[in-house]
């Protein structure tokens, strides 16, 4: 989920009972200016496979 504003306390209590990832405007502003990667902000999210020599 993800907004421009911020997550109430009930609202993180909910995502976390319901394994979402949220994006606040931190988040958004991080991955937004590209100094890193949506992985590396949401550490659940993996990263990208890397290519082998069968893909």
């Amino acid at each position: 989920m993800l907004t421009n504003g911020r997550f109430s306390a009930p609202a993180l209590d909910f995502a976390k009972s319901q394994r979402l990832h949220l994006v606040d405007r931190k988040f958004l502003a991080q991955w937004a200016s590209g100094s890193r990667p949506l992985w590396e902000i949401l550490r659940a999210v993996p990263p990208p496979r890397r290519p082998t020599s069968l893909s």
